[in-house]
């Protein structure tokens, strides 16, 4: 994110925080007991429950928390209400946040009133459906139960992805894609438990709340187990990214360049995140197959290259896709690194395939790469300026490169939203290899 994009999302979540203050203000205004006290045996021990599930929540790999509170939270809504659910939440959040972790006050206020719009955003949807809270009838009011659990999911998700969004980037939208959009039956199996531990209580009493203890926390465990293969997936891509520097620091430093220009091209051609994580993962390992010790002298060579030697470099986008395939997750990236030297005409290697048969994100990390390529020093030649390497990506759209993605990156370019990346020079990179040789050593 640059430093303008940066300064407007900083004021942008301002905005969004003093509205969300006010909505809540609103709410809490409106807010009043309306139903008897509930047992003390319920508020006890759902604030206990609570207050575990947000001392331990799990990390979301965009940054941020996310927490199993929803079945707690829910349960206790559609059982005491939202005055009580309110009180509860708000001082188990104080206690939790506030106290015992210490976070920002400005994050512990945006979690609260978050957490009170939730609340009371889910209980008006199951009241205008005819339920009503503190007496729950079953299955009477199973389709408010759903409507209202679905709210609690909706302004949770779209709050979460605006704060992170606005302060982090990319987008909210881009965020909720990636965190709730691709985890999507997790969070809606959180919904779907709160609401059996609602009919449950409900038929049992509070002491129904052991009962449902162990499958709550089942369920959390499978969420965060499914957050972190991600997470560990990403971190294998980067591993291999590393195996390059055995072969040749500008590779590596090379790949992460291309991956950011890439990531750059997916999202301007309103691709999903999930798509432009694929791409993101090809465009770091597309030179993998560059790791065997007859690619070394070719890299470093300064002159041209022998038919033998352009035969084996032709070689390495198959090489490193079948490298790449032996991970079943990255199956589909494999055939982005397969194909990211294809060219429209069908010129390209190794099969000599035409664009309308070549994956976009091939498209995509062919542009990125040649981009990189042109505007880094290289063994024979110095980097070219940024306008050079435009005009060069201009000249070949349609035939080398895909005028779509071309196009995007000149659009992007006008828009100053494709800032060129700092490359090692020919000296940096020299003493990196030096380096290497003496450590080998």
């Amino acid at each position: 994110m640059s430093e303008i994009q940066s300064r407007r999302g900083k004021a942008a979540f301002r905005s969004y925080f003093v509205l969300l203050l006010v909505i809540t203000a609103a709410a809490l205004a409106q807010l009043a007991p309306g139903t008897p006290a509930p047992a003390l045996a319920l508020l006890l021990a759902a604030g206990a429950l609570l207050a575990i599930a947000e001392a331990v929540p799990v990390p979301m790999p965009s940054g941020g928390y996310v927490s199993a509170a929803t079945m707690i939270e829910l349960p206790l809504l559609l059982l005491a209400g939202p005055f009580w659910t309110c009180c509860v939440v708000l001082a188990v959040t104080l206690l939790v946040h506030g106290i015992l972790k210490r976070r920002a006050p400005l994050r512990v206020a945006h979690n609260a009133a978050l957490f009170m719009v939730m609340i009371v955003s889910a209980s008006m949807v199951f009241e205008s459906l005819g339920g009503t809270p503190g007496a729950l009838r079953f299955p009477r009011d199973a389709g408010a139960m759903v409507a209202a659990g679905l709210t609690f999911f909706a302004v949770n998700s779209i709050g979460v992805s605006l704060a992170i969004g606005l302060t982090a980037g990319p987008s909210p939208w881009r965020i909720w894609q990636r965190e709730f959009q691709q985890g999507i039956l997790h969070h809606l199996s959180f919904v779907a438990l709160g609401g059996l531990v609602a009919v449950i209580v409900s038929a049992t009493g509070p002491w129904g709340l052991a009962l449902c203890a162990l499958p709550l926390l089942v369920s959390r465990h499978s969420f965060q187990l499914d957050l972190e293969l991600r997470s560990d997936l990403k971190s294998f891509v980067r591993t291999l990214t590393e195996v390059l520097e055995e072969v040749d620091p500008y590779t590596r430093h090379h790949s992460h360049r291309v991956s950011e220009y890439s990531v750059r091209l997916a999202r301007g051609l309103r691709r999903s995140e999930a798509e432009v994580e694929e791409i993101e993962y090809a465009a770091l390992v597309h030179d993998l197959g560059k790791i065997g010790p007859a690619h070394q002298h070719i890299l470093q060579k300064p002159g041209s290259l022998s038919h033998e030697e352009q035969r084996t470099l032709r070689a390495h986008p198959a090489a490193g896709a079948e490298i790449v395939s032996k991970v079943r997750a990255l199956r589909r990236v494999s055939e982005i690194v397969r194909a990211h030297h294809e060219r429209p005409d069908g010129q390209g290697y190794p099969y000599g395939l035409r664009s309308e048969d070549v994956p976009l994100g091939a498209r995509i990390l062919n542009v990125a790469d040649a981009f990189d390529a042109m505007t880094s020093d290289r063994p024979y030649r110095r980097a070219l300026p940024m306008d050079a390497a435009i005009r060069e990506l201009e000249r070949g759209a349609g035939t080398q490169f895909d005028a779509q993605v071309v196009g995007c990156l000149l659009r992007l370019t006008r828009e100053d939203r494709f800032a060129l990346i700092p490359s090692p020079s020919s000296e940096d990179l020299q003493l990196l290899r030096l380096r290497l040789r003496v450590g080998g050593a």
